[in-house]
């Protein structure tokens, strides 16, 4: 029996596009074993995933966090566990798709006959593997499944897969009662929070796509506790009933909410990943990240960008001071394709009063739409 070390510590997102490589893993080899390393905040994600037989769990952002305060006793303590949890253990290989000089380090202190990482990466990652692997498309996706090559095996699953423990879905299906969110009807999801300012779509254009969206769906807000304060100002301007969860759930209970909705409108952020990776369909809005290398694959999946000359900029932080690649997102266009991926003909007219007049779509694709194919 093959065992495989698959190191991938964060982020959400990136933990979810990372899941095919141990289907993949498991398609071509049944009988091997995976074991997956990965940080406190992502657990969940893998943890219960069918094709991950063991789940180490290590937290990288408290090491690093006790590096920078010099607190270094502590530190060493939780490299100390770390360095136990692979004590005593032989794997066939170590698949690093971080890719960082970090991972590189712990990928040395396990006792493999390989190590395999990504091709490209920073931080002097390549000085500690012993192969690396170049991508096998375009999406990040075709990246991390890049690392199966040196094993002689063709990726057979894209698909990213999020498994939703039932514990989880009795906990939203307890929230939904709470907040009063419509059975049997359709609900749109928007989470409206991002980890990087320059990706966050104004919480104003969030406001008129729940104005619009809510003539033919129930609107829900959904989001960690660092979205609450937005969630209200979203609430508050939307002028029509939406129900609030932001703050509310952990990481399954979120994702068990958004496999109850028709569709789920985010930012580039985990929770547009984690959606498609529950199968409900999706609608991404883009502007400092390529869609094309990182938005869900498949026709349940569009995306919306207002191309700038500076699109795809990749910072965390617009330095023009205003991200009009995401100000200038059209709330219409995102209306369209909401209906477009959740199934439903056109949008109903909105109700007079309801401050916020939006043209009827009409055929095709508008400029600055894609779906994903």
């Amino acid at each position: 029996m093959r065992e495989i070390l698959v190191i991938r510590l964060s982020a959400i997102g990136d933990v979810i596009h990372c899941t095919p490589v141990a289907s993949s893993l498991k398609a071509a080899w049944p009988d091997c074993r995976i074991t997956w390393l990965v940080g406190e905040v992502a657990a969940d994600l893998v943890r219960y995933n069918p094709y991950v037989d063991e789940t180490i769990v290590w937290s990288r952002e408290r090491f690093e966090r006790h590096l920078r305060d010099f607190e270094l006793g502590r530190a060493a303590s939780l490299w100390r566990e770390l360095r136990d949890s692979l004590a005593g253990r032989r794997y066939y290989a170590v698949l690093d798709v971080h890719g960082l000089f970090l991972t590189g380090v712990i990928a040395r202190l396990a006792e493999t006959e390989r190590r395999i990482g990504l091709s490209g990466t920073k931080e002097l990652n390549a000085l500690f593997m012993d192969e690396t692997a170049a991508p096998v498309g375009h999406h990040i996706t075709d990246r991390y499944l890049g690392v199966l090559r040196p094993l002689g095996i063709v990726p057979t699953e894209r698909r990213p897969m999020l498994a939703v423990p039932e514990k989880a879905e009795q906990a939203a299906e307890a929230l939904l009662s709470e907040l009063a969110v419509p059975r049997g009807g359709r609900i749109a999801a928007l989470a409206p929070g991002t980890t990087w300012p320059a990706k966050n779509w104004p919480a104003a254009l969030y406001a008129r796509t729940a104005r619009r969206l809510a003539g033919d769906f129930a609107v829900m807000l959904c989001g960690g506790s660092a979205e609450a304060a937005l969630g209200r100002e979203i609430a508050a301007a939307a002028g029509v009933p939406v129900a609030d969860a932001t703050g509310r759930t952990g990481l399954l209970e979120l994702a068990a909410l958004f496999a109850k909705a028709s569709v789920v409108v985010a930012g580039d952020t985990g929770p547009l990943y984690m959606a498609a990776a529950v199968g409900t369909p999706t609608v991404g809005i883009f502007g400092p990240t390529d869609p094309a290398r990182l938005a869900p694959p498949g026709e349940k999946n569009a995306f919306v960008v207002s191309r700038q000359a500076c699109s795809f900029c990749y910072r965390k932080t617009c330095p023009k001071g205003v991200a009009v690649c995401m100000s200038g997102v059209n709330p219409e266009l995102v209306v369209r394709q909401v209906y477009r991926v959740a199934g439903r003909p056109r949008p109903r007219v909105p109700a007079a009063g309801s401050g916020f007049r939006g043209a009827e779509p009409g055929p095709g694709d508008p400029a600055g739409v894609r779906m994903r194919k």
